[in-house]
């Protein structure tokens, strides 16, 4: 591997996902690390899940051991700070990397200084993109657009060319360093749903950009980790609720407040 620097720190939040780890793993060395120097950190937020067989089959993977579960975000900025990448890429346990063009990716950073944060194409295990990775505007009139069926998203993640979005997921997710640092990271008082769009809301205030990026292709097994629907759920609308509480006003924070009672 030519250069000592490394480039990628790939951070991984383990919670109910040991299974899918190996593979993840394998294909990280396979498309990526093979490549461009790499390293991976998994922050295990499983008290049960020792992570024995990645211990014994990846000793060179760093794991933080945190004994409960610390959130997704809070877990990410943990990954992050012992870190010693220019680049961090956040990628779920249930994915695998399918595309082998990540110096690709690294070189749009570094030939567009506006470039803030850059999204994968998720794809799901039938071979389609997976719907609402990548997205428009979150407010209550993209959210009414939405039930109308007439979503602005999905001209985002059906683009074939490089696009602008909003946000994209959290799911396989890049970001220089020196940038997740000045924003001082994911918003822990999120901590599941609405992180990774907190984040872009935030790269987009300061002045970057964040990107869609199709051609690097991220397979997702979605929602493996999380067996309770109901906890899921709830998890989901407060997470909405604070972020519209913090970036769309008390009127909007309010209103979706109400739409909520009235429909749920």
């Amino acid at each position: 591997m030519p250069g000592s620097e490394i480039k990628i720190s790939v951070v991984i939040i383990n919670f109910h996902s040991e299974r899918f780890l190996p593979a993840c793993l394998r294909s990280l060395y396979e498309k990526i690390a093979s490549r461009i120097k790499t390293e991976i950190i998994i922050v295990n937020n499983d008290k049960r899940e020792k992570l024995e067989t990645v211990r014994a089959d990846f000793p060179e993977v760093i794991i933080l051991d945190n004994g409960y579960n610390q959130g997704f975000g809070e877990g990410c900025n943990r990954g992050a700070r012992v870190s010693q990448g220019r680049y961090l890429f956040f990628l779920n346990p249930d994915t695998e990397i399918i595309s082998d063009n990540a110096e690709e990716l690294l070189d749009f950073f570094q030939k567009n200084g506006e470039a803030g944060i850059v999204g994968s194409c998720l794809v799901t295990e039938k071979g389609q993109v997976q719907k609402w990775s990548a997205g428009a505007a979150v407010n209550l009139y993209d959210l009414a657009r939405n039930n109308l069926g007439l979503s602005r998203s999905h001209r985002i993640w059906e683009s074939k060319i490089i696009t602008k979005a909003f946000w994209v997921a959290g799911t396989a997710l890049f970001i220089s360093k020196k940038l997740f640092e000045a924003l001082k990271g994911f918003d822990e008082n999120i901590s599941m749903y609405f992180e990774d769009v907190d984040l872009c809301k935030r790269v987009r205030k300061s002045g970057f950009e964040v990107y869609y990026f199709p051609s690097f292709k991220v397979l997702h097994r979605s929602g493996e980790s999380f067996s309770d629907k109901g906890d899921q759920k709830k998890n989901y609308y407060a997470s909405q609720q604070y972020y519209f509480e913090k970036h769309c006003g008390r009127i909007q924070a309010v209103l979706i407040k109400i739409i909520r009672k009235i429909l749920i």
